[in-house]
């Protein structure tokens, strides 16, 4: 079944969206269904059941060298963390510019991780954030966002094996409908929000894998200055979110250019993503049960043709019985 294919838009309620109370008299309820969150999607049931184990916890990126990527409230973390997270409210407290008694420790955690534990550094760059997010924030589609959803720019579809969804794009349609870097950015956000926000259950689900398709595109082709600034921005406010990036049908020029430039890629990074010349990837294969992905990704579900608003096309996600608990 596609996106919407039993869902009345025209008797979408304020209540079945996420759209804010800031929100409210800047949308237009005829454009509800943008917002709209589908509780079967939000929350399949067997997430009740779920428990992540230790490799979802974290990325293994090597020996002895795991990124945490799960952020319970109050832990348990590990004794090394917990002696950073004290070093860094030392720092604060000493700063004289305190932050903000809503930061939570979970949210701290999460910049500290990604930033490697570095004390100073991770204090700037929550400061930067939080005067971002007052700029971004509400998120508002215009109408070349709504557009960019109902044509496949970025769309979820599904979910893996360790119930993170899948975002999905296609690269493409931004020289296709020539959209401004901004407009790129935003939808990229309102996206990242909107997965945040909606789809996540804290201590169980805080990521999602990332598929995106360049068509072939070549370099001169490739829409580099809103890659560069939506990867730049990600770095900055995107903190230990994605599990894995796939990016298919890449051409043998990028990835000969990948090759020579990963080796200088931060592994946090790196280690996240997979460039391929098709649109197959064995990985994919094994985080994601093949009911939850398109047959265009070696899945079986069918392709998507309408893309919004997000849906899961079976509830078979292919969770190990031993992650489920009664």
């Amino acid at each position: 079944m596609q996106p919407g294919g039993d869902i009345d838009f025209d008797g979408i309620e304020l209540k079945d969206t996420a759209i804010t109370e800031e929100m409210e008299e800047l949308v237009d309820q005829e454009d509800y269904r943008y917002y709209y969150v589908d509780p079967k999607v939000k929350h399949p049931d067997i997430l009740d059941k779920y428990i992540p184990e230790d490799w979802t916890v974290f990325f293994n990126h090597g020996k002895n060298d795991k990124e945490r990527m799960i952020f319970p409230e109050e832990g348990p973390y590990l004794e090394d963390e917990e002696k950073k997270y004290d070093e860094f409210k030392e720092f604060e407290e000493k700063s004289g510019d305190p932050l903000p008694t809503s930061l939570t420790k979970r949210r701290i955690m999460r910049f500290l991780s990604a930033n490697h534990w570095k004390i100073k550094p991770t204090y700037q760059n929550i400061l930067q954030h939080l005067k971002w997010r007052e700029g971004i924030k509400p998120i508002v589609l215009k109408e070349i966002h709504k557009r960019m959803l109902d044509i496949g720019y970025m769309y979820i579809h599904g979910r893996d094996k360790c119930l993170r969804p899948i975002c999905l794009g296609n690269m493409s349609i931004v020289n296709d409908l020539d959209v401004d870097i901004q407009e790129a950015c935003y939808i990229n956000w309102f996206m990242c929000f909107y997965l945040i926000e909606n789809l996540m259950v804290r201590g169980k689900v805080e990521n999602w894998i990332l598929v995106m398709d360049l068509n072939g595109l070549s370099l001169s082709k490739l829409p580099t200055k809103t890659l560069k600034q939506i990867m730049t921005e990600c770095q900055d406010h995107l903190k230990c979110r994605i599990r894995m990036a796939f990016y298919f049908n890449v051409t043998f020029g990028l990835r000969a250019i990948w090759q020579l430039v990963s080796p200088f890629i931060d592994k946090m990074i790196k280690h996240k993503m997979v460039m391929k010349g098709d649109a197959n990837d064995p990985l994919l294969g094994e985080l994601v049960h093949p009911s939850q992905l398109e047959k265009k990704y070696g899945g079986d579900a069918e392709d998507v043709t309408d893309f919004w608003p997000p849906y899961c096309p079976s509830d078979e996600y292919g969770v190990q019985e031993h992650s489920l608990h009664s």
